[in-house]
């Protein structure tokens, strides 16, 4: 008997050292079962919590927190352990703060600036098996250390080896490497399949959990995010977007030039910068944080409601800043896109009632409010709910009118409080909403998150402004191209051009509403600044 267990010890030894799919087997098994274990020891945690009887509800509410506490460190400890999509998904739970429980999005958030790094073999057997070249081959200079860690992917400078031609690509040969995690494709689909299991598994234990949504949004992106040839092709749509606008000097964007492109492997245009958020950087070149934050949301207003094709990911690690290459550019800075991976072509339907719905916001207009969040996917008598997530504001506060107003800590802490007195509900809106209109959700709360870091108290009003602009000429648009149509069928008709003057008039009122006041509180902004200087 001994005999026989030496010989199958030595005998999985050797399958493990020399057969990859034995070696396959085994990490899987291995990781399903770390990740297993944590899912199956948090809920088995909660239930044994919830399930007690308490003295008093104070007792209750710190049982519940250190029970929060604990779950949240066991799940970071196995995320950080296992990396890669489990990391993405930590991610994702942290960015949920407006929702779930501090003890989560505090713990978790050590995920966002905190990747393993590849090692330098692994990057070099990717190189091998997927450009069939070596890193000597290819470049004249390498960097090892990476100038940026992610949980898909690493990036790293290089400089490109000269051409048969003598030509070097890139700028002088300087190219940003893009590299998947190598391990990645081996145990992508295994990770999303123990994760589908546990969501499950919780689902049976609580069955009002409302939260398997993420996962379903996780297999929708990932195979996008993965593939980089995908990502290539967004950056070249985005950059024709703006095309125009940039040769006009009218828009400080700059999105990277790539080079060359694989699934796994892409090289695109350095460019040095610093992060968005990165204050002392803007403050040593002059530039204007509030000026930025204006720049963005300009951006980012023409994506959602003029071309329909969104950046979903601009946390501030996917934004460069530098003082602007070109003396003509429209301010003294660019601003530098990064990461295409995760990008969502908007139809025209939901692009018009999503400014509609914008416009209704900015005005207090509780009808239309109602009508357009039925229109993009939430049931109507939740709209005043939906409304909270989508601004990040009080109902009184909308229904006021009042969205330019400053956001205080008091109200940040009364919404995201009631959002989680509100879990059930919170979680059934977002699990009926499609996946598109949570994307803009995540995408409308990061750029918030940025504006906040961004404006300064004078200018705190001045978002929702240039958001009201874009959202009302999308709005015009939608309608003139439709009576257009009509009159195109229908021929003309003094009714047709009765509502194409209202609907042009209404647009026209309130984008000089919103530009008279946008320019009445940049005096005011300049006012107060001066008499700082000279104070």
């Amino acid at each position: 008997m001994l005999g026989t267990g030496v010989i199958a010890g030595v005998a999985g030894t050797a399958l493990y050292e020399t057969d990859d799919r034995f070696r396959h087997v085994i990490f899987a098994i291995q990781r399903s079962g770390i990740s297993t274990s944590i899912g199956v020891r948090v809920a088995a945690d909660y239930k044994w919590t919830l399930s007690k009887k308490y003295s008093s509800k104070e007792e209750e509410i710190k049982a519940k927190k250190e029970c929060d506490q604990r779950c949240a460190e066991r799940v970071l400890i196995g995320l950080q352990k296992l990396g890669g999509i489990y990391v993405k998904l930590g991610q994702h739970i942290s960015a949920m703060a407006y929702i779930l429980p501090f003890e989560w999005t505090s713990t978790l958030s050590a995920l966002q600036d905190r990747c393993d790094p590849s090692s330098p073999e692994d990057i070099e057997a990717l190189f091998l098996s997927d450009y069939g070249h070596s890193i000597d081959e290819i470049f004249e200079e390498f960097d090892w250390k990476p100038i940026g860690v992610a949980s898909l992917a690493q990036v790293h400078k290089a400089r490109l080896r000269p051409d048969v031609n003598g030509v070097r690509l890139g700028n002088d040969g300087w190219v940003a490497v893009k590299l998947q995690h190598p391990r990645l494709d081996e145990f992508c689909k295994v990770d999303l399949g123990t994760v589908s299991f546990i969501m499950g598994y919780i689902k049976k234990a609580f069955p009002d959990f409302g939260f398997d949504w993420i996962l379903q949004e996780m297999k929708e992106s990932l195979p996008q995010e993965l593939n980089f040839v995908h990502e290539a092709s967004n950056a070249q749509q985005v950059a024709q977007n703006f095309a125009q606008e940039r040769a006009q000097n009218q828009t400080s964007l700059v999105i990277p030039d790539i080079v060359w492109a694989q699934r796994r492997i892409m090289f695109m245009e350095f460019i040095e910068g610093a992060r968005i958020d990165d204050l002392a950087y803007m403050k040593e070149h002059d530039i204007d944080p509030s000026t930025v934050s204006t720049e963005l949301t300009e951006i980012f207003s023409k994506m959602m409601f003029l071309h329909g094709f969104l950046h979903c990911d601009p946390h501030p690690g996917n934004v460069l800043i530098r003082p602007a290459k070109d003396p003509k550019s429209k301010y003294n800075f660019d601003l530098v896109l990064l990461d295409h991976g995760l990008y969502r072509i908007l139809t025209e339907e939901l692009r018009t009632d999503y400014a509609h719905l914008w416009t209704s916001l900015i005005r207090g207009d509780e009808d239309g409010i109602r009508k357009y969040s039925l229109r993009v996917g939430c049931r109507p008598e939740a709209h005043r709910l939906f409304a909270s997530l989508l601004t990040g504001r009080e109902w009184e506060t909308i229904e006021s009118a009042d969205l330019s107003s400053n956001r205080t800590d008091i109200e940040v802490q009364r919404v995201s409080g009631r959002a989680k007195n509100f879990l059930l509900k919170v979680a059934d809106i977002l699990a009926r909403l499609p996946r598109v209109v949570l994307l803009l959700l995540k995408t409308s709360d990061l750029l918030r998150c940025l504006d906040e870091t961004l404006r300064d108290s004078v200018t705190k009003h001045m978002t929702y402004i240039i958001m009201g602009r874009y959202c009302a000429e999308a709005v015009w648009l939608d309608a003139k191209k439709s009576l257009f149509d009509s009159i195109a069928t229908y021929g003309i008709s003094w009714n047709v051009l009765k509502q194409l003057f209202t609907a042009w008039w209404e647009y026209r009122s309130l984008e000089f509403g919103l530009w008279a006041y946008q320019a009445r509180m940049s005096n005011w902004e300049r006012l107060v600044r001066w008499k700082l200087v000279q104070a």
